[in-house]
């Protein structure tokens, strides 16, 4: 295939991967409200996946054809970049206060902490010889994270409730909370829409998000092999990105109505349930797909949790000042970024 066609079903797929993750994240905050289901722990798991749908279509498509740094890069690097456009958000709100202080909650803390945590047992898998015993070949760690994830997202879950843990900080601005959002009765758009209809959007949105994923895999692998770009940089960079727009999206969107704690909420939970998609690579590629990463690999893990700790300090310390209008957290999270990629020159 001529590489300028590569380059644009890459690009169109990108497009597709843009809308249809908005349509998306629309009919599942619908569907949401109008089956009651978002408070409970399975409704909480639907959201995670369907607001993972990209990050999905490209690993199973990489899985399929064996196309390993793809996987690793793509889910590893999606961390550190999804934790960037924290940055992007801050940028958003104004510069008056930091996003950080606005959304003044412990919660977002405690949310942090666990992404953290869910990363790091990245790390074992990493570390775990591929010889190791596995079970349905799949690696010891990734059923690690998989129950992890679970219990995480279970006392999360009850930390949103719990008076003293959701309290929010004096003079913070951090809009609607997570019940808040889903007694809402519809999105505007889908408000005198029928079930079925909003049911069908949110498929077809789904099928649509499936074949893009696949495009985007295929092309951007062929296109970092002809421009000689190691693939798993590549997928932890640019194919990191892409897949992360429909977060971008909706993360602006929550900004700018002033929803600013879902913003950083969304984006934290994206990043946990990142590390859960290798129990799905490991069951299709039918191997421990963490066990074939690489130092480049560890240290995109190093920098996601980094990032993380950042903006986990910062929600407690509550930074009041901005520069350029953003935080110190902010600055801090680019500054680390730009030092992890400039790192990877020098990483074998």
């Amino acid at each position: 295939m001529p590489f300028p066609l590569v380059i644009a079903i890459f690009l169109a797929s990108a497009g597709v991967t843009w809308y249809a993750g908005i349509a998306l994240a629309k009919t599942t905050d619908t569907l949401d409200t109008r089956f009651g289901i978002g408070d409970a722990l399975g409704g909480l798991i639907l959201l995670g996946i369907a607001g993972s749908l990209p990050e999905l279509a490209v690993v199973s498509s990489a899985a399929v054809q064996g196309h390993i740094p793809i996987i690793v890069g793509n889910l590893i690097g999606g961390i550190s970049i999804q934790t960037l456009v924290i940055v992007l958000f801050d940028f958003a709100v104004g510069g008056k206060r930091p996003l950080s202080y606005l959304a003044g909650s412990v919660v977002l803390h405690i949310e942090a902490v666990f992404a953290i945590v869910i990363t790091a047992l990245a790390l074992i898998g990493i570390l775990l010889p591929v010889s190791s015993e596995m079970i349905f070949h799949l690696s010891p760690a990734s059923i690690l994270v998989v129950i992890a994830w679970f219990v995480g997202l279970f006392l999360i879950n009850k930390a949103r409730e719990h008076p003293r843990l959701s309290a929010v900080a004096e003079y913070a601005s951090p809009g609607r909370k997570h019940k808040e959002r889903r007694k809402v009765e519809n999105h505007p758009l889908y408000a005198n829409r029928p079930t079925i209809y909003v049911a069908a959007v949110f498929l077809v949105a789904a099928a649509a998000t499936l074949v893009a994923g696949v495009l985007l895999e295929e092309t951007g692998s062929d296109a970092a092999g002809r421009l000689g770009i190691n693939s798993g940089i590549f997928a932890a960079t640019v194919l990191a990105f892409v897949t992360s727009l429909p977060e971008i999206s909706t993360g602006l969107e929550s900004v700018f109505i002033g929803d600013n704690q879902l913003a950083i909420s969304d984006i934290l939970g994206g990043n946990a349930f990142m590390i859960v998609i290798f129990f799905e690579a490991d069951l299709i590629a039918r191997k421990p797909v963490l066990a074939f990463a690489g130092n480049q690999d560890i240290l995109f893990v190093l920098l996601g949790i980094g990032m993380m700790a950042v903006y986990g300090i910062a929600f407690l310390a509550r930074p009041r000042r901005c520069y350029f209008r953003l935080g110190l957290d902010s600055i801090l999270v680019i500054l680390l970024y730009v030092a992890g990629v400039v790192a990877l020159l020098y990483v074998r």
